[in-house]
């Protein structure tokens, strides 16, 4: 138990990225209607995506710390810190259950956002994953906004585009730094 805790980061953060995968697939599975799961399974895959989530950015400082300035190491802890909160508050309480929580997405959607423009041509990350990230998260960005600033959901008919943006989300950010931190162990500057 203590060598899995106590990994390298690039370990722990890659195998963050299978699981935040593997929840994304169950719960998109889920929330389109492929099956359906018992309430209690999926909080649990709720607070699972939540948990690989911070792996993921946590790990994500790591990757690109020589590209970025000091602080963002804490502001990574904050923004992971958010997303666990944020996800606990969402599976406790009925009222977020079924449309989220808006704020912990569109700050989440915001940094992650900053975080592949600022990241952008620098080798870090694969061309292919960047456009994906960029692209999913406006329109997490957009659709978590519009609920937040204007109490507005989108029309059932933007549902399909939405599914495709979370499907570029999970290639863009969980493919993308699982490759990521590949190439970067397999150069040996981890």
């Amino acid at each position: 138990m203590k060598k899995f805790f106590t990994q390298p980061v690039g370990q722990l953060a890659r195998q963050n990225c299978i699981g935040f995968i593997g929840c994304n697939l169950y719960l998109i599975g889920n929330g389109f209607g492929l099956y359906e799961g018992p309430e209690g399974i999926n909080r649990i895959f709720n607070f699972a995506w939540a948990f690989t989530l911070l792996g993921i950015i946590l790990g994500g400082y790591y990757l690109i710390e020589d590209q970025v300035p000091d602080y963002w190491k804490m502001a990574t802890g904050i923004l992971g810190a958010v997303i666990i909160l944020g996800t606990l508050i969402e599976i406790s309480f009925p009222e977020f259950r079924e449309n989220g929580f808006a704020g912990m997405y569109f700050l989440w959607a915001f940094n992650t956002l900053t975080f592949a423009l600022t990241t952008r041509g620098t080798g870090v990350f694969r061309p292919v994953y960047e456009y994906l990230s960029i692209f999913a998260f406006t329109f997490i960005l957009i659709g978590s906004g519009a609920q937040l600033f204007f109490d507005y959901t989108l029309p059932e008919s933007f549902q399909p585009l939405f599914g495709i943006g979370w499907i570029a989300m999970i290639i863009g950010l969980g493919v993308g730094s699982y490759v990521a931190w590949g190439d970067k162990m397999s150069l040996g500057t981890e």
